[in-house]
Parts: structure tokens; C-alpha cells; sequence
């Protein structure tokens, strides 16, 4: 079982490894495919969403915030593609932002298990490391 996880952990880590090395080489054609995914995703999820809200109606007690989601999904969607670049810039802001947290958490997980990992140091310096980095562009 933990090899498993240790297996998809490492696979994990090697698909992010290779995502931000084309962001690297790539940053233009990174963004655009971004806001295109994140953009088809809304639209989907939307046009899901309000499928479901209609079809099963007499389901849900509040099938009317399944509905709203629903055209929220579709709106943001369309939004995306008629405007990517107030999304493509948008959606840096809120990168930036979840990289700063999570590199902030990770930080203090890293003092919080200080007495339960061994290697606590190389643990909070990696991350301090890497969005020093991050930051550095």
C-alpha cells in the first residue's frame, strides 16, 4: 500500500516537474493552454450542472443553487474565451496567491512534525527554496 502511494507520489511530482519546466521555456503557450483549460472546464462543469439541475429538479430541496452554479459555470466559460486576457491575468493573481499559502502552510507543517520527519530542515529550506525561486521571476 505505501509503495503505491510512494509510486504515485513520485509520478505526481514528475508531471509537476515537467509542467513548470515548459512553463519555463514556454510561459506564453503555458498561459494560453491554462486559460483555454480552465475556460472549456467552466463551461462544462456549468453546462453539467445546469443539465442536472433541470432534469432532477424534483430531486433537490435547493435545485435552484444547482441551477445558479450551473450558469455561473456557463458564464465565467464564456467570459474566458471572449476576454483571456483578464483571465490569463487573473488567474496569475490567484496562482501567486495559492503558491504564497501553501508555501506558508508547508512551512509551518514542516515546524509542526519537526519532531516526527526526520530531515525537518531540508524540509522547510526546499520550501523556502522554491518559492524563493518562484518568486525570483
Amino acid at each position: 500500500m505505501v509503495a503505491v502511494s510512494v509510486a504515485r507520489h513520485d509520478r505526481a511530482l514528475s508531471t509537476t516537474a515537467l509542467f513548470g519546466l515548459a512553463a519555463l521555456v514556454w510561459p506564453g503557450a503555458t498561459l494560453t493552454a491554462l486559460v483555454l483549460l480552465f475556460g472549456a472546464y467552466a463551461l462544462v462543469d456549468g453546462l453539467l450542472a445546469l443539465i442536472v439541475s433541470l432534469l432532477d429538479r424534483h430531486e433537490f430541496d435547493h435545485g435552484w443553487v444547482l441551477l445558479l452554479k450551473g450558469l455561473a459555470g456557463i458564464a465565467i466559460g464564456v467570459l474566458t474565451f471572449l476576454w483571456p486576457s483578464v483571465t490569463a491575468q487573473a488567474l496569475v493573481y490567484l496562482i501567486a496567491a495559492w503558491a504564497i499559502l501553501t508555501g506558508a502552510l508547508e512551512v509551518v507543517a514542516a515546524i509542526d512534525l519537526r519532531n516526527v520527519v526526520e530531515g525537518e530542515r531540508q524540509l522547510a529550506w526546499g520550501n523556502l527554496i522554491k518559492h524563493e525561486m518562484m518568486g525570483a521571476r
